[in-house]
């Protein structure tokens, strides 16, 4: 049996309140859900001696506010998963983990989810008979076989359609709020993988309001479709005349530290989707894609799946 090491639970009542307590206590981490820091904890990953807790402090549920939906960062996943307004969110957001973890889980912790590697998320006494690992006290990765890079996979479901949707997250931290894009939230750098600072709180998500004819979907990859962690994730929003998308973005996701925007998907836009162009584009997803060894399955085999799911999206969204 795995055990915590002892650490104090503060309650915060608001926001602002648990901003306060991390900037005075020590070593301290946020919890809403502990659904991904709790066996982290167990594993000696991270050894906080006082633990946040904010699950009543965040904003949860959305509301439509000047051409943009506001999503609170407490939302429960299990919550997210019935929403209307987005139903491709509520597709990624139904998908993650089994249903225990989402009624748990929030979609802010789902954003800023730890990377996760094979050779990391393991027992203290696991990773010290392996050296340990570039992330996790030792100074070799060994995915890549050297010492200079950490390849850990951002796996969070929500993260490739929030992405592909050119959302947005609220920041709270110490000098007020802030808001960065989602596209500018995360480094390739699986140590160091978010870009905000540790005592910054995430509070809601904006996500743009869907145009008409906008759709979306998100393919995810895994070996047990109960409860598993993505192997690769594919995102694809789009607006539609017909079968002509005027719009077009693909993200993918649990491939790196950091998800991937397609790129030079403008010559595909203003004309039909037609069987051919379906095919060139699943065949620039697999040129683009390049996962990595840090989670379960063959890379080849997790990167020609890019090209199958992105296949199956084009297609069921041309259908719609």
């Amino acid at each position: 049996m795995l055990r915590m090491d002892g650490f104090a639970y503060h309650h915060a009542s608001t926001p602002e309140q648990a901003v306060r307590l991390f900037d005075e206590l020590e070593s301290p981490r946020y919890i809403a859900g502990g659904t991904d820091l709790l066996p982290n904890i167990k594993h000696r990953i991270f050894s906080p001696k006082n633990l946040i807790g904010i699950a009543t402090a965040l904003p949860t549920g959305w509301r439509e506010d000047d051409g943009q939906l506001r999503v609170g960062a407490g939302t429960r996943l299990s919550a997210l998963a019935k929403m209307t307004p987005i139903p491709a969110l509520a597709e990624a957001a139904g998908q993650i983990a089994g249903p225990q973890i989402r009624n748990m889980g929030t979609l802010g912790g789902n954003i800023l989810l730890d990377t996760r590697c094979l050779f990391y998320n393991q027992s203290h006494f696991w990773r010290k008979a392996l050296g340990h690992c570039l992330k996790a006290e030792g100074d070799w990765c060994h995915v890549i076989g050297g010492p200079k890079t950490c390849v850990a996979t951002q796996s969070s479901d929500t993260v490739p359609l929030l992405l592909a949707m050119d959302a947005a997250i609220v920041l709270l931290g110490a000098a007020g709020e802030r808001i960065i894009k989602m596209r500018d939230l995360y480094r390739f750098n699986g140590m160091n993988h978010l870009k905000i600072e540790p005592h910054e709180l995430l509070t809601e998500v904006l996500i743009p309001s869907p145009p008409e004819n906008f759709r979306a979907t998100y393919r995810k990859l895994r070996t047990r479709d109960s409860i598993d962690f993505p192997q690769l994730g594919v995102a694809i929003c789009g607006v539609f005349d017909g079968d002509v998308p005027t719009a077009l973005d693909i993200v993918v996701g649990a491939a790196n530290p950091q998800p991937k925007p397609i790129r030079k998907l403008e010559p595909f836009l203003n004309v039909p989707l037609t069987d051919d162009r379906v095919q060139e584009i699943s065949a620039l997803v697999y040129k683009q894609t390049r996962p990595l060894a840090a989670v379960h399955g063959a890379p080849s085999w997790r990167r020609h799946m890019s090209m199958v799911f992105t296949q199956r999206a084009l297609n069921d969204l041309r259908a719609r």
